[in-house]
């Protein structure tokens, strides 16, 4: 019944008798197809973050502007700067494909995507993409695809900058300067970020007992996070049709976390009172040139060429200072070559090349872990072609990732729409995808590696309808995802620390339901979504870990005269959490569970002149207390002020 009433709320709410004001609800987007298009003409599941959105919400970071967006849950092991999981669709953060600019975001060695490296301060906008996209990105990309925009200049003109401060004694300062001289426009960005934050663990959950993770116990310091970033955007128009550019992407930060022991107690003394703590210091920059050609008027071809480096080293407080104990790193080199061929008006066709080079080492010093280093290549070709054909739409990718470690493999991508009228249209698509081992979990034996291990693959199929006009949007989207091959830690234990080696042996499914939309009243503005699946672990018959089976978000917004207010509400049904034991039936007591929760945010702005606005968030308005991940907590209340300047484009 709650689904239904919840179903029958988010259609009343775009009820097409009541808009009257006109705006503009469809931009144009590329992750859809690595093409450009109309987000009217996508015929996957697609959303986009504006810029706009990201400056009225003032998200302390990535996770944070995501939460709430169709079929995504995020989940942070404590504050700002922790690690930040992403699920999408049921798929875990390793199978989420995050992309900077273009450029991959991951950790070779752990194979996580730490979305908690990317300075929010320097974002500009975001597009997801949802289901499987191997077909046009290659590995990874089987829940979905987050392609991150940086600054580039385009909207702002001269010198502009924000800076806030607020709970936790928490700080953002951003300054920039963009112009366009002649046939070159230059954007530079500084941003730093800093907090106190809070206490990462949860002391009722950990206290010591073998019944709590690990074992471990609370410490009262509080989880500090500091962070610098830089982005800097150079593009030239040399002739007409065509550009070359550089961008920039640099950071580093470091947190103070929670390790889940006392000094002493740790070395089988009685506790002293000596926090265990976990300091990460890690450095990051990626950097690319690019080249844009309109080779002539049907054939436009551009080449990206790009580097990162992800430089992390912990360090632990055992009543020492400083004393190293790992040091990871990830370096990475993607060459592409992408060429769209415009045949006609309403139909165009892609061919691309891909180099992605992935390298790792890991040294860890105090515990004697041996030295790793690991490498894999990765080349790719794709194709696609996307055509209109009176109300019929038709979109078609295939690619090939040949891997020199392990196995590669071909994927696709099959769409159809059809336009039922002027707002309304119908879509769907079936696909495949694949997520191939790291060079870790392949070779990295001390930590569980396994050489035989082979790509988890999955299937997907969705259809959806949508309607759309300058006013309103609604998109309903059914799906249902097959996953198979995933890897885990089941197999024999291989060392003193109980580490089990990794194996392909489990497998998942999910079926659901997307319900999203916006529209705008006179002065109101009103954006739902909600999502209803059943995440399932088809071995243990269980609900995926983490992943609750209702979640979505509500927001609405008044403006009038200089001001805007409004407020968000968040919402989610309980998830399990990791179990003490292997197999853990939801029956059992020592079964963790983190329950379902709602929490309110509320903002408001004014906007000064045309140049300079204030605004005030509140996070957590209630001050709720709920979990997202047993044994850590979250935010409470907190609130935040901004002053920013930003100049229109003369």
């Amino acid at each position: 019944m709650k689904k239904i009433i919840l179903f029958a709320l988010c259609l009343n709410i775009f009820s097409s008798s009541l808009f009257a004001e006109d705006v503009d609800l469809n931009p144009i987007v590329v992750v859809g197809s690595r093409q450009e298009q109309r987000l009217s003409g996508v015929m996957t599941s697609v959303s986009v973050i504006t810029r706009k959105d990201i400056e009225r919400l003032q998200p302390q970071d990535i996770g944070s502007i995501l939460q709430g967006q169709p079929g995504i849950e995020i989940v942070r092991a404590g504050g700002l700067g922790m690690q930040t999981s992403i699920f999408m669709r049921g798929a875990n953060s390793s199978q989420v494909l995050v992309l900077v600019d273009g450029m991959k975001v991951t950790d070779e060695f752990s194979n996580a995507t730490p979305l908690q490296n990317i300075p929010i301060g320097q974002v500009d906008h975001i597009e997801i993409l949802r289901g499987n996209a191997s077909a046009l990105y290659g590995p990874r990309a089987m829940g979905g695809v987050i392609q991150i925009f940086t600054k580039s200049g385009v909207n702002t003109s001269g010198p502009y900058g924000s800076a806030s401060y607020g709970s936790r004694n928490t700080k953002n300062v951003t300054g920039g300067y963009s112009q366009k001289f002649n046939d070159t426009l230059f954007n530079i960005s500084l941003n730093h970020q800093e907090t106190g934050g809070f206490a990462t663990k949860n002391s009722a959950q950990n206290d010591g007992s073998i019944a709590n993770p690990n074992g471990s116990i609370a410490n009262p310091t509080k989880n500090a996070y500091n962070s610098d970033s830089v982005s800097i955007n150079i593009s030239k128009a040399i002739m007409p049709g065509q550009e070359v550019g550089i961008k920039i992407l640099g950071s580093k930060f470091n947190t103070f976390s929670d390790a889940g022991f006392d000094y002493a107690n740790n070395l089988g003394n009685p506790p002293d009172g000596v926090n265990g703590m976990n300091k990460l210091y890690s450095n990051n920059i990626s950097s690319q040139l690019f080249m844009k050609n309109q080779i002539n008027d049907f054939w436009n071809s551009k080449i990206t060429y790009g580097v990162s480096n992800m430089n992390n080293r912990n360090d632990y407080n055992f009543n020492q200072s400083d004393q190293a104990i790992g040091n990871y790193q990830t370096y990475q080199k993607d060459f592409s070559w992408l060429n769209d061929f415009i045949i006609s008006n309403n139909q165009t066709f892609l061919l691309g090349l891909q180099s992605n080079q992935l390298k790792t080492k890991d040294e860890d010093t105090f515990f004697g872990i041996p030295r790793f280093k690991g490498s894999r290549v990765i080349k790719s070709a794709l194709a696609g072609y996307t055509g209109k054909f009176d109300a019929i739409g038709l979109q078609l990718n295939m690619r090939h990732d040949n891997i020199n470690i392990g196995d590669g493999s071909t994927t696709g991508l099959f769409g159809l729409s059809y336009d039922i009228d002027h707002q309304w249209k119908w879509a769907g698509n079936v696909s495949n995808a694949f997520s191939a081992p790291t060079s870790a979990q392949l070779h990295n034996i001390g930590a569980g590696g396994n050489p035989s291990l082979k790509p988890e693959k999955d299937n997907s199929m969705e259809t959806s309808l949508q309607y759309m006009d300058n006013k309103k949007t609604l998109r309903i989207v059914l799906f249902d995802r097959k996953t198979t091959n995933l890897i885990e830690a089941t197999g024999p234990e291989i060392n003193i620390f109980h580490t089990k080696q990794l194996a392909n042996t489990a497998k998942s499914s999910n079926t659901g339901v997307e319900i999203s939309g916006q529209a705008i009243l006179n002065a109101f503005t009103f954006k739902a979504s909600a999502t209803v699946q059943d995440p399932i672990n088809e071995v243990t018959h269980n609900q995926l870990q983490r992943r609750a089976e209702n979640f979505g978000s509500f927001e609405i917004n008044y403006a009038f005269d200089k001001y805007k207010i409004g407020s968000q509400v968040f919402f989610s049904s309980p998830t399990p959490d990791i179990p003490v034991t292997d197999l853990c039936s939801p029956t059992t007591s020592l079964c963790r569970k983190n329950g379902g929760y709602a929490i309110a945010n509320l903002y408001g702005s004014y906007t000064y002149d045309k140049n300079w606005s204030a605004s005030l968030n509140i996070e957590n308005l209630f001050d709720k207390t709920y979990q997202k991940n047993y044994g850590f907590n979250t935010p409470g209340f907190g609130a935040f002020l901004s002053v920013q300047y930003s100049p229109e484009i003369k």
